[in-house]
C-alpha cells in the first residue's frame, strides 16, 4: 500500500512550503488538493515543485468542497474530465471526486453510465468519497446521494473510503471496508472522537478502529494509497507544530500498515 500525505490540511500554507514540510516529514508520495489557489490548479508549477522535493503527486482531489466550488467552473462532468488531464500530466493514478448533490441529476447519471468508460479511456482511476449529512440548525441534512455506503458501490465504480466522513455518518470503517471491496481505490485515513463531528484527528487520538482496519485491508488484498488527511488547523500556520505531526502520524501509519505491528496505534 502506498503512503501518501494530502496538501488539503496543509491549505494556510504557500504550496511550496506545504510539500516542504511533506517531504522533510517523510514522505514521498502526496495526493494534492486542488483549492482556491491558482498555484494548484494547473499542472506544471506543482510538477516542478514536487520533482524539486523529491515528492510524487500520485493523486489528485479535485476541487469539490464548498469553498471550491467556482473552481474549474460549477459543472461537476467538466471538472472530473479537467481532473483527469491534470492527473494525465502529473503522472498520478487516481483522481478524487465527490458525489452528486441530491440535484445534480445529470451528474449522477454520468457517474452511473459513462464514467467507467471514460476513465478507462484515459488511464486513470477515478473513485467517488464517502460523504455525510451536514448539521443545520441541531438538525442533519442530507445534501448529497448515495450517504450509505452500499449505495455509493452500487452507483460508483471506484470509491474513496475517508474514515472520518463515516464516523460522521455512522458507519463502521472495517465494514464498510469489507463491502467495498475490489471497488475500494484509495483511502483518506485519519481518526475521529465519534462525537458527529469531522475532526480528522491524529491517528490514535480518537474512537476509530485503526488496527482492525489495517488487519481489513490486509486480508482483502487492497493495494492502493493509504494516504494521511489529519487537520492541522488548530495549529494555523505554525510550522513546527505541523511538521511535528506529519511526523508523528507518518510513523503511527506505516507502523499500522505493517502486519507485525499493528497494536502499536492505540499504546
Amino acid at each position: 500500500m502506498a503512503i501518501q500525505c494530502s496538501t488539503g490540511p496543509l491549505w494556510s500554507f504557500e504550496l511550496g512550503d506545504a510539500l516542504d514540510l511533506i517531504a522533510e516529514a517523510g514522505f514521498s508520495e502526496i495526493e494534492l488538493m486542488v483549492t482556491r489557489d491558482p498555484k494548484t490548479q494547473d499542472p506544471a508549477l506543482p510538477l516542478r515543485l514536487a520533482t524539486e522535493r523529491g515528492l510524487r503527486i500520485g493523486a489528485v482531489h479535485a476541487p469539490f468542497l464548498v469553498v471550491t466550488r467556482s473552481v474549474w467552473g460549477f459543472d461537476p462532468i467538466a471538472k472530473v474530465k479537467r481532473g483527469v488531464a491534470m492527473c494525465a500530466e502529473l503522472g498520478a493514478g487516481t483522481l478524487v471526486v465527490h458525489p452528486p448533490y441530491l440535484w445534480e441529476r445529470r451528474y449522477a447519471g454520468w457517474i452511473r453510465a459513462e464514467l467507467a468508460p471514460f476513465a478507462a479511456a484515459h488511464g486513470v482511476k477515478v473513485a467517488v468519497e464517502t460523504m455525510y449529512p451536514a448539521a443545520v440548525a441541531g438538525r442533519r441534512v442530507t445534501g448529497y446521494r448515495w450517504i450509505k455506503p452500499e449505495n455509493l458501490a452500487a452507483a460508483a465504480p471506484l470509491v474513496v473510503m475517508d474514515t472520518s466522513h463515516l464516523a460522521v455518518a455512522g458507519f463502521d470503517i472495517v465494514a464498510t471496508c469489507k463491502l467495498f471491496g475490489p471497488k475500494l481505490a484509495h483511502i483518506h485515513l485519519s481518526d475521529n472522537a465519534g462525537d458527529g463531528k469531522d475532526g480528522h484527528l491524529e491517528i490514535g487520538s480518537g474512537r476509530l478502529p485503526l488496527t482492525e482496519l489495517g488487519a481489513a485491508l490486509r486480508a482483502t488484498g487492497y493495494g492502493g494509497p493509504v494516504c494521511l488527511e489529519v487537520s492541522l488547523s488548530r495549529h494555523g500556520a505554525d510550522r513546527s507544530m505541523a511538521l511535528a505531526v506529519l511526523k508523528r502520524n507518518r510513523a503511527r501509519l506505516e507502523t499500522a500498515l505493517r502486519p507485525d505491528n499493528s497494536h502499536i496505534l492505540h499504546e
